[in-house]
């Protein structure tokens, strides 16, 4: 048991009972395991934090012998009047960083709106549904109102975690069959009520409303009933039109799943248990109990529950299944995330946060099956377990388990094969054909840079070659990628017999390996904050329609000199980001294409840059494959480093300007000559604040 805590407060609501009263188009049945779901919270509550009664103010309605009145005296029962009164008081008599937990089991519902001048006429104003909702004069804890007393309770630096144990947006639409009961109603209440409101004026429920969703233009909306929330933690039980059901989980007694699993986490974990690791054991455990109740975390998330200390941001996903028969786990991540097949994961036993700890580390699973919001991952290796061939037992693995995911790194070394005709030609000047891979691998280790390319052994099989260099009956060396297809752009082969063939082979297959690395760059950390927030798009004027040309992935054909093409580069995040653009042209050069005469274009949030393409190719080109690689910061960021020149052109060096974040140590260990990585990896410091998006265009020479 803590020491008493003065500091923490409770308002705890559980409404079981609804005055009967058939509304015009349907009424709010009773409940059962609300009031229940109340009193284990505070009993909870009372033993673990030592609250005294002023700490805890309890609103309840219990159902019992008699079918129009509720057990409880009128000044206890969840009203609207008293609903509003309850959360005021806690505001006014906490202080700044005090502890306020607010937990409603009871009905959601909608009704239509009130603020006809915000909504429009036919609104609805989605609602928590007091005892008493069923006499005309009643009024609903409205959308608008709820709000604003959490952003009172905000704005006086308290630390709120609300959790909410009922369906909203009407999410119910019929009674479910058996012993499972649904905390919502599918109606919506035409029945006129009063207009007035005992939280503040309906303009000013307006305004804050107004001004808690603006700069948002996918704002995140709990159901309909709150604002996405900022400056406090929200767990509710369902989605938008999914249930939250109640049902007996031991015994007798009915209990909402939320708050029953709730409990169930609390009393096994302790209260320092982080939010989100309380969130990913119990929502996995509702949803496996019923398919259609999915519990949404939102808000403050890095702390612990009950707002005791922080505990720092997180980057990890749940286990939400563990399947021991075909060996795999399902993780709450899907292809909405950027997760494709073969991407990997660390599992770590439950509530580690420190992933740099191997000694907390279970296994390693790699994606096989891919759902919108989730995927399956086979176990590839286990740790610290004895098993045969890396198989899971009963035990080894929990839901909730906390899975890191693991990029696949940013590949520098390239692995080179020489593919020579058979039977051997010969070629003048040329005296032994047939000691040409030994001449260039021994010609290799000459030449500036040549780490960036290995030769394969004869035991490694092609599927390990990024690089075929082929030679053929003329007596050229062309460079054919991992499908042994030529290289796009590569329009100029080498022959045997020019002086220094081997050489400037050597420095071409290194140069093809920094062009593409460069263009392969990408910040593929799944919780980068900024991906998807940087939208690029190729626009062109047709007749006055704008004609957007890479929709879909499309790749966009375009004539050299084509006018009425522009780039459009879109801030939707809600920072201020820097843009810099790189084009990745047809003769291997890359060049800072945008802004021309600084580092970094400010892009604001919600606004984009609109640029004229100059639609050209080199000199000798007839076709080609142009790359536009537009990168966005938070940091001012030197991009200069990734520049290349033309093929066959000298590579600069580095130079001496050293790195100034985090960022741009990844692009110089990126371009470093003479030390590449065998895989590079966008650590958390640098995937935090950079995305970059790419889009190709092939450029063909005017027919005219």
């Amino acid at each position: 048991m803590t020491n008493q805590t003065p500091n923490f407060y409770a308002l705890l609501i559980g409404i079981d009972f609804y005055f009967p009263h058939e509304l015009p188009d349907g009424r709010y049945k009773n409940l059962r395991g609300c009031v229940q779901d109340i009193n284990h919270i505070e009993t909870y509550l009372k033993t673990t934090f030592n609250l005294t009664p002023d700490q805890i103010i309890k609103l309840t309605a219990t159902a019992y012998e008699n079918p129009n009145q509720p057990k409880e005296p009128p000044d206890i029962l969840p009203t609207y009047e008293n609903i509003v009164a309850k959360l005021k008081e806690i505001t006014a008599k906490a202080q700044p960083q005090d502890r306020v937990y607010i937990h409603y089991s009871g009905h959601g519902g909608r009704a239509k709106t009130i603020f006809e001048s915000l909504k429009g006429f036919g609104g609805l104003d989605e609602a928590l549904v007091p005892t008493d909702i069923g006499q005309p004069n009643s009024r609903y804890l409205r959308d608008l109102e709820f709000a604003k007393l959490l952003e009172e309770m905000v704005e006086k630096e308290l630390v709120v975690t609300l959790v909410l144990d009922s369906c909203h947006s009407g999410g119910a639409t019929r009674e479910m069959s058996g012993d499972d009961r649904i905390r919502g109603e599918g109606f919506i209440d035409t029945t006129p009520r009063p207009r007035d409101s005992l939280v503040a004026s309906l303009q000013e429920l307006a305004q804050n409303w107004q001004t808690a969703t603006e700069n948002s233009r996918n704002i995140t909306v709990v159901n309909g009933l709150l604002p996405e929330p900022k400056g406090y933690t929200l767990i509710a039980a369902c989605r938008e039109h999914e249930f939250a059901y109640e049902k007996v989980f031991e015994g007798t007694e009915r209990n909402g799943a939320l708050t029953y699993f709730l409990l169930k986490a609390l009393r096994q974990h302790g209260t320092e248990i982080s939010v989100e690791d309380v969130f990913d054991k119990i929502s996995n455990q509702v949803h496996k109990e019923f398919v259609r109740q999915t519990p949404m975390l939102m808000g403050e998330t890095d702390r612990t529950f009950f707002g005791g200390q922080s505990v720092g941001a997180s980057r990890k996903v749940p286990v939400m299944k563990v399947d021991i028969n075909k060996n795999r786990v399902q993780l709450q991540m899907g292809q909405a995330s950027g997760i494709k097949k073969g991407a990997k994961f660390d599992i770590f036993k439950f509530r580690t946060r420190d992933f740099k700890d191997s000694e907390n580390r279970i296994a390693t699973a790699k994606v096989v099956e891919l759902g919108a919001s989730d995927c399956w991952a086979e176990v590839t290796q286990l740790f610290g377990f004895r098993t045969i061939n890396n198989k899971l037992a009963e035990g080894m693995l929990e839901i909730g388990s906390p899975a890191v995911y693991l990029g696949p790194g940013l590949k520098q070394i390239r692995k080179v094969r020489l593919l020579l005709p058979d039977p051997l030609p010969q070629f003048p000047g040329v005296h032994n054909v047939a000691s040409l891979s030994h001449s260039i691998e021994t010609q290799k280790q000459e030449v500036e840079g040549h780490r960036w390319i290995e030769f394969c052994s004869e035991t490694e099989t092609d599927e390990n070659v990024d690089y075929f260099v082929a030679l053929n009956s003329e007596g050229e060396y062309g460079i054919l990628d991992a499908n042994k297809e030529p290289l796009k752009n590569l329009i100029f082969p080498i022959r045997i017999d020019e002086p220094e063939a081997t050489a400037r082979l050597i420095n071409r297959l290194i140069h093809v390996a920094r062009y593409e690395t460069i263009w392969e760059l990408d910040n593929e950390d799944a919780f980068a904050p900024l991906n998807g927030k940087l939208k690029v798009e190729l626009v062109k004027s047709v007749k006055r329609e704008q004609i957007v040309l890479n929709a879909d992935g499309k790749v966009p054909i375009l004539e050299e000199g084509e006018e009425n093409v522009t780039l459009v580069i879109r801030n939707d995040s809600h920072l201020t980001l820097n843009i810099t653009m790189l084009d990745l042209q047809e003769d291997f050069s890359i060049v800072k294409s945008y802004p021309k005469k600084a580092d970094y274009e400010c892009l604001a949030p919600e606004k984009e840059i609109n640029r004229k393409l100059n639609i050209s190719l080199p000199e000798n080109y007839r076709e080609g494959v142009e790359v536009i690689k537009v990168f966005a910061t938070v940091d001012a960021t030197n991009f200069q480093l990734l520049e290349l020149p033309a093929l066959d052109q000298p590579r600069p060096g580095v130079g001496d300007k050293k790195p100034t974040n985090a960022l741009e140590q990844l692009l110089t260990a990126v371009v470093d000559e003479e030390n590449p990585k065998r895989k590079i990896t966008v650590v958390t410091d640098a995937s935090e604040e950079w995305t970059t998006e790419k889009l190709e265009v092939v450029v063909k020479k005017s027919r005219v």
